[in-house]
């Protein structure tokens, strides 16, 4: 969720900030995404709430493609947060409005989304309220991509911060 604390700080500290960089971030969740929320947060209260997590976690943000050390890893140390972080966060991710804070934003922003069936982000909702949004997908990655394609990633991050004024 480090996309939408970028986007939001740089919205809310415009002063602080020369550009910002999001990595497949639900910083405008989809409709569906956000209706799923409530739904995901109650199973995450419950007692397998562990296995709850890493469903969702296993299937929605990885490709069979990606690699299946990492994802192992990535999925063991996610599921070792406490049940009430896990909760708050994604209490937080429903209740977050980026449209609440999009107008303060004067940092060039960059957008890379992951080579995923849904998009985590809602990018026509993004683009009107950030219409100086820059956008840019990587191939064959899932959520991760900075870990799992870093020869895509970083090229597109440094070319950004090349042409930002």
């Amino acid at each position: 969720m480090g996309g939408i604390i970028a986007f939001d700080f740089a919205c809310r500290y415009p002063d602080a900030v020369r550009a910002v960089v999001m990595l497949d971030a639900a910083v405008v969740l989809p409709a569906g995404a956000k209706a799923a929320i409530p739904k995901m947060v109650e199973s995450l209260r419950g007692s397998g709430y562990r296995e709850a997590q890493r469903r969702y976690v296993a299937s929605a943000l990885f490709l069979s493609t990606d690699d299946q050390e990492r994802k192992t890893r990535i999925l063991d140390d996610m599921s070792r947060a406490p049940q009430h972080v896990m909760v708050s966060a994604m209490e937080g991710l429903h209740r977050y409005d980026s449209s609440l804070v999009a107008n303060d934003l004067r940092a060039p922003a960059l957008y890379i989304a992951a080579d995923e069936p849904q998009r985590r982000a809602d990018m026509t909702r993004f683009q009107r309220i950030c219409p100086n949004l820059m956008f840019a997908q990587t191939a064959g990655s899932g959520h991760f991509c900075q870990l799992e394609v870093p020869e895509q990633v970083n090229p597109m991050i440094e070319r950004f911060l090349m042409i930002a004024p």
